[in-house]
Parts: C-alpha cells; sequence; structure tokens
C-alpha cells in the first residue's frame, strides 16, 4: 500500500468512526449495531495496519 492509500483509507476509516459516533439513540435497539461496526472498523484498520491516532 501506497502512502497515498493509506492516508486515504485513514481518512475514509476516520470519516466511519465519527459516523458510528454519532448514531443515536444509543439504545438497545443501537448499541448492538454499534458495537458491531466499531469491531468492524477495528478489524479494517488491523487488516490494513493502519493504527489509530491519539
Amino acid at each position: 500500500m501506497t502512502d497515498q492509500e493509506r492516508q486515504k483509507a485513514e481518512e475514509l476509516i476516520s470519516r466511519l468512526e465519527l459516523t458510528v459516533g454519532q448514531i443515536f439513540p444509543r439504545d438497545a435497539g443501537n448499541s448492538s449495531l454499534i458495537a458491531t461496526m466499531i469491531q468492524a472498523l477495528n478489524g479494517l484498520r488491523s487488516l490494513l495496519g493502519l493504527v489509530r491516532p491519539h
């Protein structure tokens, strides 16, 4: 993966993470969906070797 591809992937995943964080209400109906989406994004980061910035 080139630096440009890595940067674009990071941007897209970060945007998805922000979007997941804005899902409301966070009730029982959405909580499992939110957890699944976070796990999927973390798995994608791991697969692509993208370290989450702190």
